[in-house]
């Protein structure tokens, strides 16, 4: 009988400890913290194959990391031409890495750290395409 009290005994112990610490995960590791959303649409009143027009969207994914997501339908018309983008208040950066199908790219998508959502909020972005700039947005909040 001892040795029965002792298995369940045992039994239960065990099955409240692999339930409690198989759950229980740290709010900070939550593979799915809630965010924000920004985007900057790329418009033009008239079809020109030589302005960008796309959309490009900002996410909050975890504390301090912002997925950047977009594709553009218009603007890039070669693909030897040197493509640059600027945020204003940063340095310009070179649109690497992409897919480019005249007039078009192909869908791009990017992680910046140590950054959050308000950081883009009310700020400009520039394409540019060798030094001339091709398009402009404002990033607002969803």
């Amino acid at each position: 009988m001892n040795q029965k009290v002792a298995f369940v005994t045992i039994l239960v112990a065990f099955s409240v400890f692999f339930i409690c610490f198989t759950n229980a995960s740290p709010i900070g590791l939550s593979p799915r913290s809630p965010g924000d959303l920004a985007f900057a649409d790329f418009t033009t009143p008239t079809f020109d194959a030589n302005i960008v027009t796309g959309r490009v969207t900002f996410t909050e994914l975890f504390v301090e990391t912002v997925r950047i997501t977009g594709q553009f339908n218009t603007g890039f018309i070669d693909q030897t031409s040197k493509y640059e983008y600027q945020i204003s208040g940063s340095k310009k950066e070179l649109i690497s890495g992409i897919i480019i199908n005249p007039p078009g790219i192909s869908p791009f998508q990017f992680d910046v750290e140590n950054t959050t959502i308000q950081f883009f909020v009310g700020k400009k972005i520039k394409i540019f395409r060798n030094r001339e700039v091709i398009g402009k947005a404002t990033i607002q909040q969803i």
